[in-house]
């Protein structure tokens, strides 16, 4: 008989949650403490440690990965707040769930699974007292490494993303106390997004349209081509042709300028009917005459 003292009655009433909807339930008798069970295996001739040892690591993964995580963010790294950590948890398990995987500074292998079973395959589980406390104080210092890793480089994604959405606020701003330069543009996705209406002019004529000192002030984050004349120009109205809606520019486009951008199909553009830059400024330098 193995008997398995857990941390609270809470981790108790997981782990019988969790053998109640695996198959190893059927092949275990369990007797119920507040804080501990008592199992014992039903005629297996293999015993009870190929039974417990995969609901072990089950429960290590379900119940007590994510408490593991979160007392790295608080007493590591001070991150007390809870919607912060909430983010940030997210972007850990995005990481783990392999959704995002271009993320450097990532270790996936041994898989964590793998780190669990090898440290439980130490320790006899067919028979006597297992404390999850100690196991987890005093065993699991790589399988920590491993989760450590993933708070860190979550916390670097969730720093990134937040400056990254201050930027675009400002951009935003930005855009709406401006006067329009022009009242619509054309965002044209062939090999690279582009302003239509720029197509023919010259490097001169175009700088005309871009606010230098705004681009000073911005130099990491905004795009001279594309980003810095929108943004400058101010529209009220993109209509932007793509057939790649995911696009990191598009969607960057669509969030800063919001639902002043439409989006067609790539096949739907017409140049005739877009009026390029050299006339807006042959218009303007008339009115002036």
């Amino acid at each position: 008989m193995l008997e398995i003292i857990f941390e609270d009655e809470y981790d108790t009433a997981a782990f019988l949650h969790l053998a109640e909807h695996l198959d190893s339930r059927h092949h275990m008798s369990i007797q119920q403490g507040k804080d501990r069970l008592l199992i014992e295996a039903k005629e297996s001739k293999e015993g009870l440690e190929p039974i417990v040892r995969p609901l072990l690591v089950h429960f290590f993964l379900e119940c007590k990965e994510n408490e593991r995580m979160r007392s790295i963010l608080e007493n590591t790294y001070l991150f007390k707040d809870p919607e912060e950590q909430h983010q940030i948890l997210s972007i850990a398990h995005s990481i783990m769930n392999g959704d995002l995987d271009d993320i450097p500074g990532i270790h996936q292998e041994p898989s964590r699974e793998a780190l669990l079973t090898k440290e439980l395959e130490t320790i006899s589980l067919h028979q006597g007292i297992f404390s999850i406390g100690s196991f987890m104080t005093f065993r699991l210092s790589e399988y920590d490494r491993r989760l450590k890793n993933y708070v860190e480089v979550s916390i670097e994604e969730y720093k990134m993303e937040q400056e990254y959405q201050n930027f675009i606020q400002s951009l935003r701003d930005y855009v709406m106390a401006k006067e329009p330069k022009l009242e619509k543009v054309h965002v044209v996705h062939q090999d690279r997004l582009m302003i239509w209406e720029f197509r023919y002019a010259s490097e001169r004529d175009q700088k005309q349209y871009i606010d230098r000192q705004f681009v000073r002030e911005h130099p990491m984050y905004i795009d001279s081509q594309l980003i810095a004349p929108l943004v400058s120009i101010a529209p009220q109205k993109i209509d932007l042709f793509t057939n790649d809606t995911g696009h990191s520019m598009v969607q960057t486009i669509q969030n800063i300028f919001q639902e002043r951008v439409e989006v067609f199909p790539a096949h739907s553009f017409q140049e005739h009917h877009v009026r390029f830059v050299h006339d807006h400024l042959e218009q303007k330098s008339e009115k002036l005459s």
